[in-house]
């Protein structure tokens, strides 16, 4: 890697006088770009054959050169901010403007463009430039500042490491061939090129943060979240909802690690030692649910005794519904679960091809309306059930997205719950 600092000679940054500011080489570019495809630092450094400590060291020097910050780091992987996306579409075309420089050459040496392209050092590129501006080394060097001999070795390095004939010697010394000309015209363009990275991404400013990420439970009031993110949609067109189901350990891991912004779903009471904030919607109220055309569906009434001659689908021992299953036929033996599964299409599925019946929340059940395969049975599930709600990071402050969904959200479960202190008043689901 070149270890010299570069600066814009005469002409790079469009105009006549020389600059001071120090420029990123084609290997950092290289280097970026490596690390934003595998959106790895391990991979790219198997790629570039180079040390990890030198790949990590080589990106820390190019965002403190574009004065911004262009990855996200995490246990996941190494991804790209607003600034980086920024910074990426301009260093491909760069690279791609530098390995049509190189080819050019029809270089002498079995290595692709690219590769001998980020081999370019910054040194390299700055006396090349100088000495086809300039016409011979000795003007060059005197341009530059640096002595004759240090010139003629970057240059002669440059031409050696690339095998074409940069150079010729005339009447008034060595200067460029036509070849060499032309490709320190290409490599002036690319200058300014890089030079017009740093002035964007110097001055870049983030745009708001248009996204919220919720976790939310493998069986989750799905109305809730879908007409919230309806609702958002509607108020912000630009803006990003990603839902991430898991399991409330997962999810909780992934909150403490702010890799979501909130957990939707039953409040479970976590360790106070992680410092985390429930904030209740409403109490969750389950119902026993067939298909629409079950032999029950045509009962004025359903018992506990009617329901123990069919199967049960139910998630497995443990969750709210198992719970509210077992107290359902807390007296005597309750009929058997055959399926234990997690999944809602599952449970849709086998509900709508047999005889078998599960218990729902009646969010889920409102969910299920839609699609008009089930519906709930007329017998009261009477238990003290969970609560839905909402679980942050005590210090967490949403944005303007993220308090507008949250907004959404809590108008959605007060519907919620009046609905179920209506269904309940009634005794009719």
């Amino acid at each position: 890697m070149d270890q010299q600092k570069q600066t814009a000679p005469a002409g790079a940054d469009g105009g006549g006088e020389r600059t001071q500011r120090e420029l990123p080489s084609l290997w950092q570019l290289r280097v970026f770009e490596a690390v934003a495809r595998h959106e790895n630092v391990t991979q790219a450094s198997h790629e570039l054959l180079r040390s990890q400590p030198a790949i990590t060291s080589c990106i820390a020097e190019f965002e403190q050169l574009l004065g911004a910050s262009l990855f996200d780091r995490s246990t996941t992987g190494t991804y790209l901010t607003s600034a980086g996306v920024a910074a990426l579409v301009r260093t491909r075309r760069i690279l791609k403007s530098a390995e049509e420089a190189v080819v050019l050459l029809d270089s002498t040496r079995n290595v692709t463009p690219l590769a001998l392209a980020g081999g370019i050092t910054r040194t390299q590129m700055r006396c090349l430039i100088a000495i086809e501006e300039c016409g011979s080394f000795r003007a060059a060097a005197r341009m530059l500042g640096i002595t004759e001999a240090s010139l003629q070795r970057a240059a002669r390095t440059l031409e050696q490491n690339l095998g074409g004939e940069l150079y010729r010697r005339s009447a008034l010394g060595v200067q460029t061939t036509d070849v060499g000309k032309t490709f320190a015209q290409g490599l002036k363009r690319v200058m300014q090129q890089i030079a017009a990275m740093v002035d964007t991404l110097n001055a870049y400013e983030a745009p708001k943060d248009r996204r919220i990420t919720v976790g939310v439970l493998i069986l989750d009031p799905s109305i809730l979240i879908v007409n919230a993110i309806r609702e958002l949609g509607k108020q912000f067109p630009d803006t990003r909802v990603v839902v991430v189901n898991g399991t409330y350990d997962a999810l909780l891991n992934k909150l403490l690690r702010d890799e979501i912004d909130c957990i939707i779903g039953l409040l479970k009471q976590p360790d106070p030692a992680f410092d985390f904030v429930e904030e209740a919607l409403y109490r969750e109220q389950y119902c026993v649910v067939a298909r629409r055309d079950h032999p029950l569906m045509h009962e004025p009434a359903v018992t506990v005794e009617s329901l123990r001659e069919y199967q049960w689908v139910l998630p497995p021992k443990g969750s709210p519904r198992r719970e509210a299953y077992e107290h359902l036929f807390s007296e005597g033996t309750p009929p058997p679960a055959s399926i234990e599964t997690y999944s809602l299409s599952t449970i849709r599925i086998t509900l709508s091809d047999t005889d078998m019946l599960t218990v729902l929340s009646w969010t889920e059940v409102l969910s299920e309306r839609r699609f008009g395969l089930l519906g709930p049975l007329p017998i009261e599930v009477s238990w003290d059930s969970p609560i839905v709600g909402i679980t942050t990071r005590r210090e967490w402050q949403p944005n303007e997205v993220q308090a507008a969904f949250l907004k959404h959200l809590k108008r959605n479960a007060a519907a919620i719950a009046a609905d179920n202190r209506h269904r309940v008043a009634d005794n009719s689901p």
